[in-house]
């Protein structure tokens, strides 16, 4: 082996140990945040995003809220393939409560992963999983939190999504039965499209983990047991091709998946926590 070539290979070890165990700012951005997960429970919507939209093309997939067709339409929200899903939440739509996608979006808070983001491993349930099973189990595998999505058949599948826009500085928490008016959705067996996040550390002291406690509105410690937020299209029957983001004529519903749900079957692709930040080229002004 050449001086020269053994010089390249410590340089490759070198980057890598800095990149896994450097400070930081050292290490590449995954997920993408947008907006203030905060100002997503209190209900605001900053000056400064009232005119922003945001462009479902260059996310791979993401979660948080959007709204489509203007701030009283916003919702708990699903982007992916190249859309934002949300059941609108405007009174005064014909398509109240219904479920609309767009490519161009509006949001207070969105969490996603960026199109050139690959999965590092994927997950398959040996059993059927119920949600908090799934949290903890990546939880302890991945501390730092991981993103996932992918195509599960879910047995039951529970289902719920906000009915009134978190844009009047009410704080979703303390009042919730002012936004989830409209009941629970459940079916004993049903195919999904699922994006979460799971994470077993939230601690409020350290900055950089700040949007994540936020997104999850839990306390800051949670002992070992993993939490987590998952958001779910729930398809009209299985999905034909798994390698394709779901499309307009197989999306029945689209919400927040409750926690006594359960995972029958299907493959989620796991894409970890590295350092959340600000991710360019997907916002613009209109």
């Amino acid at each position: 082996m050449s001086f020269r070539k053994e010089i390249g290979i410590l340089l490759g070890v070198g980057v890598a140990a800095a990149v896994i165990f450097g400070p930081l700012w050292w290490r590449p951005v995954s997920p993408c945040v947008f907006g203030d997960m905060a100002d997503r429970g209190q209900a605001r919507v900053p000056q400064a995003l009232k005119e922003i939209y945001l462009d479902a093309e260059r996310i791979r997939f993401g979660l948080g809220s959007a709204a489509v067709g203007g701030w009283d339409s916003l919702g708990d929200a699903v982007v992916t393939g190249g859309e934002a899903w949300v059941r609108t939440t405007n009174t005064r739509s014909p398509k109240y409560y219904e479920v609309v996608s767009n490519r161009y979006f509006q949001s207070n808070a969105l969490v996603y992963i960026a199109p050139d983001v690959a999965s590092e491993s994927s997950w398959r349930p040996t059993q059927a999983t119920p949600l908090p099973e799934l949290w903890s189990t990546l939880a302890k595998k991945f501390p730092g939190g991981v993103m996932f999505a992918g195509y599960v058949r879910l047995a039951p599948l529970h289902l719920i999504a906000i009915a009134r826009p978190a844009i009047d500085g009410r704080p979703v928490p303390q009042n919730a039965p002012y936004y989830y008016t409209r009941p629970m959705q459940s079916a004993p067996d049903a195919w999904a499209y699922v994006v979460g996040i799971a994470a077993g550390d939230t601690d409020a002291a350290r900055p950089d983990r700040n949007w994540l406690g936020a997104l999850l509105n839990i306390a800051a410690h949670r002992d070992d047991h993993g939490v987590g937020l998952t958001h779910v299209l729930w398809l009209k029957s299985a999905p034909a091709a798994t390698a394709l983001p779901p499309t307009r004529a197989e999306v029945a519903s689209v919400g927040q998946l409750v926690a006594d749900s359960a995972i029958a079957e299907g493959e989620l692709k796991l894409y970890p926590v590295t350092r959340a930040g600000v991710c360019d080229a997907i916002a613009r002004p209109r």
